[in-house]
């Protein structure tokens, strides 16, 4: 993968810890019935790290 995709599926988790903590502020149980946010945290951390880790290419 490059370095732009694997920021964008950085973008891509963020937005959705975003709108799912949100969610679940407004409506208790509502995300939580459905999706585990941990795993959604999990990845974004991830991804994160890697970004991080790899160099970008010119």
């Amino acid at each position: 993968m490059t370095h732009d995709t694997l920021k964008e599926i950085f973008y891509c988790l963020t937005g959705a810890l975003v709108v799912f903590s949100g969610l679940e502020f407004l409506w208790p149980d509502l995300v939580l019935a459905y999706i585990n946010i941990n795993w959604v945290l999990i990845l974004w951390l991830a991804s994160g790290i890697v970004i991080v880790m790899t160099k970008p290419s010119n």
